[in-house]
């Protein structure tokens, strides 16, 4: 009997808020486009069994310094966050009190 595998091709909020990170300039980093890693917001390489058809996005920052990564994976500004976990929590909330007032 082979093993159930969850995989998925669509992206999973990882959290409903961004990570606060510490970015430096001239150096590679793989942020997490999928959702399922570990170490968010970077990649650790759930994606090769979780969501096979998706892959980190690699950047380098033009600067040192704190930025504010995505990880709710809404944003339109990958991999920063453009405020879109806003919408999230709205739709999500806005989800909950329909069911809850059926």
């Amino acid at each position: 009997m082979q093993p159930l595998r969850l995989q998925s091709s669509q992206k999973v909020p990882a959290a409903r808020f961004p990570c606060r990170v510490r970015l430096e300039n001239g150096r590679r980093y793989a942020w997490c486009s999928c959702g399922h890693s570990q170490k968010q917001p970077f990649c650790d390489g759930a994606h090769r069994t979780k969501a096979p058809d998706m892959a980190p996005l690699r950047f380098s920052p033009e600067k040192d310094g704190g930025a504010l990564l995505c990880a709710c994976k809404e944003t339109r500004t990958p991999p920063y966050c453009d405020g879109s976990h806003l919408r999230v929590l709205l739709r999500d909330l806005l989800g909950a009190a329909r069911r809850l007032f059926k």
